[in-house]
């Protein structure tokens, strides 16, 4: 049966045999590196297992040696030491400093001491608990450099950089000046408002922007039209990430002035949507009713007819690769490229070739999905090339429609690429439709040869995953 060993401090007079029962509890089988530290001259007196083990000196050795020998840095001597431990050299309070101390085998550490007063078999010593802090000293290094490196990468940013939470600026990189017309220093603790007025409130994300900072969640991207105090007007893009700032949740806010790229988009939408209020050219011979949706400001669709004569034209419908300027730019390129083409051929095989080659060369990693076709009124013959795009629809005189293919990769994807090209015979009555992908994510074969009018009904109803383009030919 256990018997609980009562504790030498309810005795009025221990023995000595108590007393050192106590020592052994407390101090030598304590898993805390410990030290006995005599204040007179720095000698240690004692050392518990725990702290021969992690020194690795034995304790034989241990009692010869003095404090300054376990500190990294000699210079500092025994002074260092009393004034941290023992300030004045009164028995004070506990005190806590840290220092760099030196394992037996010559291995650097950082180190937390904690030191108080105790008598101990009638002399006074300096009882000093050590914890290792390397690790921590390093993850707070590490802290610092990384924190560094984000300020040096943000100073260095040529777009304005906020910290934002509770509607307050934390903190502002050296190009917000140019965007704010404000020094940095008069920028913090502020609120963008005290800057900026904003000229549209449509936007429900800007609104939360306002108190957003320790609630945000997710990235986000908004535009937004603001007028600064001086009625400079910007479009801003502003993308905002969570991120935590001295311990703080918070927003990361990068400003973008994209007032002059908005203007470009302007004038390359006016162009694009000019380009696409073409009439078709032999009017005598054809009907042409378009709808054209872009599912962004400006669309990666485009639609082309040339004359050759009098009674022919050729015709391509097609997607290029890339949104918004991109886009709009590949699209000029293209017309370029198919104006080329059409000085070497008028056939829509030869010319889906033709641009093939020119795509591959001038194109880099973008391509083109078209559809190349010829109407001859004269011999009443439609002929149709695929690339990317590869059907359309033929609706004879009070017939049933079909589905047509014509079989090709995109343009520039393959040097190597083989197209298709199909011949069919039209009258008056009859109806070509071509469409872009857009259109066949919304409607089924059957519906894209219905009516102008169904077609636009239903897609005021859709949601656009992508640009929608749509011709109906009727012959006359």
């Amino acid at each position: 049966m256990a018997v609980d060993k009562q504790c030498k401090n309810l005795f009025r007079s221990p023995s000595p045999a108590q007393c050192m029962e106590h020592y052994g509890c407390i101090y030598e089988n304590n898993h805390l590196i410990t030290l006995l530290v005599d204040p007179a001259d720095g000698s240690i007196t004692d050392a518990n297992r725990a702290a021969c083990e992690f020194y690795g000196y034995p304790l034989r050795i241990f009692r010869k040696l003095h404090i300054t020998d376990l500190q990294a840095d000699q210079t500092s001597g025994m002074v260092k030491f009393i004034e941290h431990g023992m300030p004045g050299g009164e028995h004070g309070r506990n005190r806590v400093f840290m220092d760099k101390h030196l394992l037996a085998g010559g291995q650097q550490i950082d180190v937390e001491i904690h030191t108080g007063m105790m008598s101990m078999l009638g002399k006074s010593c300096i009882y000093t608990v050590i914890h290792d802090i390397s690790e921590r000293v390093r993850s707070e290094q590490r802290l610092r450099e990384s924190e560094e490196r984000y300020r040096d990468l943000v100073e260095l940013c040529p777009e304005a950089i906020l910290v934002y939470s509770g509607g307050m600026i934390l903190f502002a990189n050296k190009q917000s000046e140019k965007m704010f017309g404000k020094k940095k220093k008069e920028m913090i603790g502020q609120r963008i408002e005290a800057f900026f007025s904003e000229e549209y409130l449509k936007s429900a994300k800007y609104k939360k922007l306002m108190t957003w900072g320790s609630t945000a969640k997710e990235r986000f991207r908004i535009e937004q039209r603001l007028i600064r105090y001086d009625n400079r007007i910007f479009d801003v893009e502003i993308s905002g990430v969570p991120i935590i700032y001295e311990e703080e949740k918070a927003l990361q806010l990068v400003l973008r002035d994209i007032t002059e790229s908005k203007k470009e988009v302007e004038r390359a939408v006016k162009l694009q949507n000019h380009r696409h209020t073409v009439v078709f050219p032999l009017e005598d011979k054809a009907e042409l009713e378009k709808l054209y949706i872009p599912a962004r400001t400006l669309s990666g669709d485009f639609f082309i007819f040339h004359k050759i004569d009098e009674e022919r034209v050729i015709g391509m419908i097609g997607d290029v690769t890339g949104k918004g300027i991109t886009a709009a730019l590949n699209i000029s390129a293209l017309r370029v490229l198919f104006a080329d083409c059409l000085e070497v051929t008028v056939d829509p095989l030869q010319a889906i070739k033709e641009l093939n080659q020119k795509a591959m060369l001038h194109l880099g990693e973008d391509y083109i999905a078209g559809c190349c076709f010829q109407l001859d009124f004269g011999a009443g013959v439609l002929k149709a090339a695929g690339a990317g795009i590869n059907e359309f629809i033929y609706v004879p005189k009070d017939q049933e429609s079909q589905c047509l293919t014509v079989r090709g990769a995109p343009l520039g994807m393959f040097g190597n690429s083989e197209f298709e090209e199909i011949t069919v015979p039209f009258s008056s009555g009859d109806r070509f439709c071509f469409y872009s992908d857009g259109m066949e994510l919304l409607f089924d074969t059957q519906e894209l040869s219905r009516s102008y009018e169904y077609l636009t009904d239903k897609i005021a109803e859709a949601s656009l995953q992508d640009d929608c383009t749509w011709l109906n030919l009727s012959i006359k």
